[in-house]
């Protein structure tokens, strides 16, 4: 857990890199400029309703403003292909290959084609663990960049033959299934129908949050 002090010092830091003085970051956040003062000065805790307020400015998530520490286990190498930084390296990708401007500063290409989905330091912050993202904003960020939100978190392809081989498999294992199905009047095979995708979300929701809960570990 990080010291009072510590929390003050990143706080300048930040503030320097934007080159907001403290007494704008004050009036922004509405807490006194003597207030931040003391903190450093005696060490004192502030209170969580002022870290929240420090954290929300600098698009970091409160539990690494105090505690500093991304998660154990988090292998959050390019060598891991559901690693941020691997996600973030896809998403370059794609948009050096849309651009057709010839501009490939990172940032800018950020703000051009995906600012309204979401903010280039909350992303950038996210990669580096210290900040969460909403649950839909990887799969906006796909569906923008025209990918699959499967090799956008993965790497891994999506192929019509392989699906197709697939079903084919299915249905030449289980031909009594679909004679049945076949037999059905249509408001039976419509309430059939909604179950298998109801099911089928399900299982996507439960893969999504499982990726995600690896990303926070």
């Amino acid at each position: 857990m990080r010291t009072t002090v510590e929390i003050v010092e990143i706080l300048e830091n930040y503030l320097k890199e934007k080159k907001i003085s403290l007494r704008q970051f004050s009036a922004l956040v509405d807490i006194p400029h003597s207030t931040i003062l003391t903190w450093k000065k005696k060490n004192t805790l502030p209170s969580i309703e002022f870290i929240s307020r420090i954290a929300a400015f600098m698009n970091v998530s409160l539990d690494w403003l105090v505690n500093g520490e991304i998660a154990e286990g988090l292998d959050n190498s390019y060598e891991n292909p559901c690693s941020r930084r691997s996600i973030l390296y896809r998403i370059e990708i794609v948009l050096r290959q849309k651009n057709v401007d010839y501009d490939y500063d990172t940032e800018s290409l950020y703000n051009k084609y995906l600012k309204d989905i979401v903010e280039y330091e909350v992303l950038m912050n996210w990669v580096a663990g210290r900040a969460n993202m909403p649950e839909d904003v990887l799969p906006k960020i796909a569906a923008r960049l025209d990918v699959s939100l499967q090799w956008l978190l993965t790497k891994d392809e999506y192929h019509q033959q392989d699906f197709d081989a697939y079903i084919y498999g299915l249905a030449s294992k289980y031909p009594g299934l679909l004679k049945g199905y076949n037999c059905l009047d249509e408001e039976d095979q419509k309430f059939i129908d909604h179950y298998i995708t109801s099911r089928l979300e399900v299982q996507t929701l439960k893969r999504q949050a499982e990726l995600n809960k690896k990303d926070d570990q």
